[in-house]
């Protein structure tokens, strides 16, 4: 009785301590990532882009800046959010936007050289992408090619497959507080050149295209039948396999019992 209890109380302060170290974990506002914002409205470095900056030749061709050309090279943002700024190391810009980039490079250079400077900042996107899943030709994460990118757009661009129901294709502004779902009909879109609900979709966002009734059916049973056809195939690939090794055994009996065990 006694260890039982002892058990007991392991257990819970054990599934405790891992409950709290999983709400550590949680987040509280966003999509999740560590840089946050619309890269449509206002660029802002998002993990997975580049920066690169124009700055007057005249400027790193004087003695002791010739260093500062290594800026006018695109760079990716290291996997701790920073970029290398030449005299001065490793410098957080994760989350920030051009403009911020460029008042932040300037100040950390203007301290070093204790010379004032202007340059320009410009963000490389690669990191800003949307999602597509369902009954869509391509799927998963898709980059973000345009800034304004709109829900028709997207479909037309991923393709449909016949199974697709374009009456309520979905699109999922995610957040951990006040997630958004928008319902858009895309078949009344191209029938009636509605555009209401053709809006743009921002980095991050989500659009799920679902089957139709039957297409849910075609679905389910394409699942139910999927160990069935595994095992079909394995049956025949070592039917195959054994007719080979018959074939190269006995040539002439293989003729008349081509699938003999």
């Amino acid at each position: 009785m006694l260890l039982g209890l002892c058990l007991a109380t392991l257990f819970t302060s054990c599934s405790g301590m891992e409950s709290k170290r999983i709400r550590q974990l949680l987040h509280e506002k966003g999509f999740g990532s560590r840089a946050q914002g619309v890269g449509t409205y206002e660029n802002y470095v998002a993990g997975g882009d580049g920066v690169v900056f124009f700055i007057e030749p005249s400027l790193y061709l004087q003695p002791g800046f010739e260093q500062l050309a290594l800026l006018t090279q695109p760079q990716s943002v290291s996997l701790d959010g920073t970029i290398f700024v030449p005299y001065v190391g490793p410098v957080p810009v994760l989350g920030l936007t051009q403009r911020e980039v460029k008042l932040l490079v300037e100040e950390q250079v203007q301290v070093f050289f204790n010379v004032e400077m202007q340059l320009q900042a410009r963000i490389i996107n690669a990191g800003k992408a949307y999602y597509v899943f369902g009954e869509s030709i391509a799927k998963g994460r898709l980059p973000f090619l345009k800034a304004d990118l709109t829900l028709l757009e997207a479909v037309a661009s991923v393709g449909t497959s016949p199974l697709a129901n374009l009456g309520r294709v979905r699109v999922v502004r995610p957040d951990a507080q006040n997630p958004l779902i928008i319902e858009a009909n895309i078949r009344e879109m191209i029938l009636t050149g509605n555009t209401t609900y053709n809006i743009r979709l921002q980095d991050n966002d989500i659009v799920y295209i679902p089957p139709t009734f039957f297409g849910t059916m075609t679905r389910f049973v394409e699942k139910l039948l999927s160990p069935v056809a595994v095992i079909s195939q394995t049956l025949f690939s070592a039917a195959s396999l054994r007719m080979s090794y018959n074939f190269l055994v006995d040539p002439e009996a293989s003729l008349f019992f081509p699938f003999a065990f």
